[in-house]
């Protein structure tokens, strides 16, 4: 069998805590040579990226040929057949309306009391990287996650860094995304050395304030060591997707979404969670006709994930099976239940939710709307997946009429004193001194 059948309460503790775990990405060992990478990035710029490109990458460019020509750009529709392009187009539509429905009003203000004006105003951030990975594939859907999201917020640079392939070109599918989704530079890079370069910027790669996307253990090192340097928006680790079903849900669907995650590598996971235990030995019985439907390469990261962090856990109620989820706090969550609306208002902890039986969460990958650049390892707990908030600032403003600060003077200079704020109170009380 592909994937092991548990039942919950009969778990023992290593299996627990290994399924619970999943992988983790290990920086810790390349980190120093990492700070090489960034250190030399630093100091000697294009010349650096063109070393490391031919080093790591075994491709050979010139500092001329760093940054993607717009002719390039226009080439690459000729590369592509029509009906990728309008699938490009038609889901970057859709991430596009999803992202602009998060906006909030650009300004808003409220009378907190009499005299006393307060609201906030929204402004962008000015200049935003978004790394695109390479290397398992190529991924225009990635370009339309961080792009589009930063371009719908306002952000008037948005700068993208993506590996090239064996042939020196960036893939056309990637740069028809860049176009469609308004990305104003795009540079053959990756790796750390496209981060480092994004960070402190080369003669040809522009320093931006932000950097997001996701990408392999050296481009996550490189976000750990240069946060502070730069914002890092995103520390996407390996796939994860978990599926809570209940007697409602089909066997042949959730053996076939039980694969989605696991194809992305060999550290990724896919766990189906359960009460309804025929459901369960239906599931672990079918899933490997759907693993043999695809290609030798991608087969072998579904097995071999599978076996390491994939599990079919069978519980006493739904109830347990949501409990575990939230306890999971996965990147990707299924409902394949009979009232997943219902049942998704129990959820605490997840990136995002995937409701039905029609909705594998594969459909949220390729732009459906939402983001699929979410949250892995358990940070599911404490944050959410990338969106327009983090391409912007909320900052606030407060006006007070005279009369609005007489009002509350008296509060304030009383807390000013007793937090030991002279010069805080005095400022207040000054407005006044000649009444």
């Amino acid at each position: 069998m592909y994937i092991r059948v548990y039942e919950l309460k009969e778990m023992a503790a290593g299996d627990y805590s290994r399924i619970m775990k999943r992988s983790e990405v290990e920086t810790g060992s390349i980190l120093g040579d990492v700070a090489k990478v960034i250190d030399r990035v630093k100091e000697r710029g294009d010349e650096a990226l063109v070393d490391y490109t031919r080093e790591f990458d075994g491709i050979s460019i010139s500092k001329d040929q760093i940054k993607v020509t717009a002719e390039e750009i226009q080439d690459a529709y000729a590369k592509v057949d029509p009906e990728t392009v309008d699938a490009i187009k038609t889901l970057a539509g859709n991430v596009k309306r999803f992202h602009a429905a998060q906006m909030p009003n650009k300004m808003w203000s409220t009378e907190l009391s009499p005299g006393l004006l307060a609201g906030q105003m929204v402004i962008p951030l000015e200049k935003v990287g978004c790394y695109v990975p390479g290397g398992r594939g190529w991924f225009p859907s990635a370009v339309m996650m961080s792009a589009l999201p930063a371009k719908v917020a306002g952000v008037p640079q948005v700068t993208v860094c993506t590996p090239s392939a064996p042939d020196g070109s960036v893939p056309a599918g990637t740069l028809i995304a860049c176009d469609v989704c308004g990305a104003d530079s795009v540079y053959r890079i990756g790796g750390s050395q496209a981060v480092a370069a994004m960070a402190y910027g080369t003669q040809t790669v522009p320093k931006v304030d932000k950097i997001v996307g996701p990408g392999s253990k050296w481009v996550l090192a490189a976000f750990k060591l240069l946060y502070g340097q730069v914002e890092i928006g995103t520390h996407a680790g390996p796939g994860e997707g978990l599926i809570i079903a209940d007697e409602s849900a089909d066997p042949e669907f959730a053996a076939a979404d039980i694969c989605i995650q696991a194809e992305h590598g060999l550290d990724s996971a896919g766990v189906l969670v359960t009460h309804v235990r025929e459901l369960a030995y239906a599931v672990q019985e079918r899933i490997g006709r759907h693993i043999e439907r695809l290609s030798d390469y991608r087969k072998n990261f579904v097995v071999e994930s599978l076996k390491k962090y994939g599990a079919i856990v069978i519980t006493d109620s739904l109830e347990e099976s949501i409990a575990y989820a939230n306890a999971y706090a996965v990147e990707h969550l299924e409902i394949m239940t009979r009232e997943p609306i219902l049942d998704m208002q129990k959820i605490k902890n997840a990136g995002g939710i995937y409701l039905g039986h029609y909705t594998p969460l594969s459909t949220g990958c390729f732009g459906s709307g939402p983001n699929h650049v979410l949250p892995t390892g358990r940070r599911a707990v404490v944050s959410g997946g990338l969106k327009t908030a983090d391409f912007y600032k909320a900052v606030t403003f407060e006006y007070f009429s005279k009369e609005g600060l007489s009002n509350l003077q008296d509060a304030m200079v009383k807390l000013a004193d007793y937090e030991g704020f002279p010069a805080h109170g005095n400022a207040i009380l000054e407005r006044f001194a000649r009444d």
